[in-house]
């Protein structure tokens, strides 16, 4: 299944969980607030979902959403479509000029949900292609993901949402042969007058250390790099840091 077809599939349970069943993380919300005032101009979202962070993200320039799946761009509220501009289309193959944007971010360790790496090697390339010179890319992270083992079978939750369905989920960590990556499989199970239909969902995530993400930046060209552990801009602890958040400059 390609990355566009599973994020189909799952955008109806990751736009309940992230719309109505987890409250708003209001640190990241106010980290990018805070950083389209520091940078200002026109600015690029690569993987835009649903347009989780259009409002954090919304500044006098424009912002431009891009974002491979037909749901996720189905499912933008009236009020964040008015927010930003939506283009469909892949992170490693981007529709736009060279040098067109002074700020490009990749929230929500998105280059984590795509698990080839040839593909996250091809997304960091184009980023710093259509990002403008004296511009900035903003990348996120989850280093932690190397340390998190298998699990069994276990309940997360069971929500109630605003149309009457129930949304249960349980989830399976799996953890084997390849160290680099890391599976969720996730069972969504839907109750609606009476009836239960189960959907399963299975997530591979790259599991990558600081190092590598920084060496494959200065690769690419990235440079004047900083790294913060967690949305307060607290320095990064391969330990104790719960995300990786790193701004890198492309030379003017």
């Amino acid at each position: 299944m390609s990355t566009r077809d599973l994020w189909n599939k799952y955008a109806r349970y990751f736009n309940a969980e992230e719309g109505f069943i987890f409250p708003a993380d209001l640190p990241e919300l106010d980290f990018y607030k805070q950083i389209r005032k520091e940078y200002p101009g026109i600015c690029l979202e690569i993987g835009a979902g649903s347009g989780r962070l259009a409002s954090a993200l919304q500044s006098p320039s424009a912002t431009i959403a891009l974002e491979p799946s037909d749901s996720m761009l189905a499912g933008w509220a009236e009020s964040d479509q008015k927010l930003a501009i939506r283009i469909q289309g892949t992170g490693e193959s981007m529709p736009f000029r060279t040098g067109s944007f002074p700020i490009v971010c990749f929230p929500y360790n998105g280059l984590q949900c795509v698990p080839e790496e040839e593909i996250r090697i091809g997304i960091i390339q184009d980023a710093y292609r259509v990002t403008a010179p004296g511009g900035v890319f903003l990348l996120e992270v989850s280093p932690i993901f190397a340390r998190r083992d298998s699990e069994e079978l276990t309940e997360r939750y069971c929500a109630d949402l605003p149309d009457g369905t129930r949304l249960l989920l349980r989830e399976k960590v799996e953890r084997k042969r390849n160290p680099d990556s890391i599976k969720y499989h996730m069972f969504y199970t839907v109750i609606k007058n009476r009836k239960n239909t189960t959907e399963k969902i299975t997530l591979d995530l790259a599991v990558t250390s600081r190092n590598q993400v920084i060496a494959l930046l200065k690769k690419t060209g990235f440079c004047n790099i900083i790294q913060w552990g967690n949305y307060d801009r607290s320095p990064y602890d391969d330990e104790l840091s719960p995300r990786l958040l790193i701004l890198a400059g492309k030379e003017k």
